[in-house]
């Protein structure tokens, strides 16, 4: 005789249990399906809908004004020796996986493509060196964080004197401009960066010389591991690793081996005006509040960095029209 449950055989009650249970997940995984789709797709509607607001910004009309850039505030090295200096940059244009590449917000993928032309320019002029280190990324990280490797390995294996780190969204825009014009010269001197606003420093250029204490400081800035970032945000946290590193320093041991010359020495930010804010500053630039700004990018300045903007590609191309 057939065991019952209720009248019912008890083989039907235990396979009709399995289907409702079978059903419920079923149902729970397409949910689950459904919700990661709408969530990329209104994701990557963002992300586009970010970049069609910047297609309007034009160039600040402080690009095509000259202003001079204050002087260091310490010795410079100028002609006083010949050092062997690395200029880099990287892109995970061809590292990233698809999956990586859906969830990023902002895609610069032929960025580098863009401005490497113009930095071989440049380090073809005054005999330096450059490197694509795109080789150094490492896979488990936002690529932001590789520019440590890459410094580390010019400093290590090719034997650069000083390694000068440059954002693929940067562009040397006067190439009269050499980098011995604010080397330090004083002994112990290791690292070149510029500040940026809200009291941090900015990680987009940098220039790190070859000692001892230079390989130290990319190792503890490697291994601060708690800012790392998931993959795919707009901000990777080696910035803020480095803002965390910097201001925890003693001001003693600070400026023993740092020095922070103004931002326009060789890091402005390149200014790009909505349609209101051209109106709003049409005739009388001068008042505009980023007009004195050392940070922002004026004719004649070394390099301008196309920093915060989600639109590179064609806020760059602007750019590059005015290289000299």
């Amino acid at each position: 005789m057939v065991p019952t449950y209720k009248g019912k055989p008890q083989s039907n009650a235990i396979l009709s249990s399995l289907m409702i249970k079978f059903s419920r997940s079923r149902l729970l995984c397409l949910a689950c399906t459904g919700t990661i789709v709408l969530a990329l797709g209104v994701h990557r509607l963002a992300s586009v809908n970010m970049e069609r607001a910047e297609a309007v910004f034009v160039k600040a009309p402080i690009n095509d004004i000259a202003r001079e850039c204050p002087a260091t505030g310490y010795p410079v090295l100028g002609d006083k020796g010949k050092l062997k200096i690395c200029l880099t940059t990287l892109t995970d244009a061809k590292a990233g996986s698809a999956w990586q590449k859906m969830l990023r917000w902002r895609n610069f993928d032929s960025l580098l493509d863009m401005t490497w032309p113009n930095k071989q320019t440049y380090v073809e002029k005054h005999g330096y060196h450059l490197y694509d280190e795109s080789q150094s990324l490492d896979r488990n990280r936002p690529p932001s964080w590789s520019k440590i490797r890459a410094a580390q390995r010019l400093l290590k294996e090719e034997r650069c004197d000083w390694v000068f780190w440059l954002d693929a969204d940067t562009v040397v825009m006067n190439s009269s401009k050499r980098v011995e014009d604010f080397l330090p010269l004083e002994e112990g001197k290791d690292l070149i960066i510029t500040s940026q606003k809200g009291g941090s420093y900015n990680a987009g250029a940098w220039l790190i010389k070859n000692t001892p204490w230079s390989l130290e400081f990319l190792d503890h800035w490697w291994n601060m591991k708690d800012f790392v970032k998931p993959m795919g945000m707009a901000v990777s946290g080696d910035n803020d690793a480095l803002k965390a590193y910097l201001l925890g320093m003693e001001k003693e041991y600070f400026d023993a081996h740092i020095v922070v010359p103004p931002r326009c020495t060789f890091n402005s930010v390149a200014k790009f005006l909505s349609p209101a804010e051209v109106a709003q500053y049409e005739g009388d630039i001068k008042e505009a509040p980023f007009y004195k700004d050392l940070q922002s990018y004026h004719k004649g300045d070394f390099i301008a960095h196309i920093a915060g903007k989600n639109n590179k590609i064609d806020t760059t191309a602007m750019i590059l029209k005015d290289a000299i």
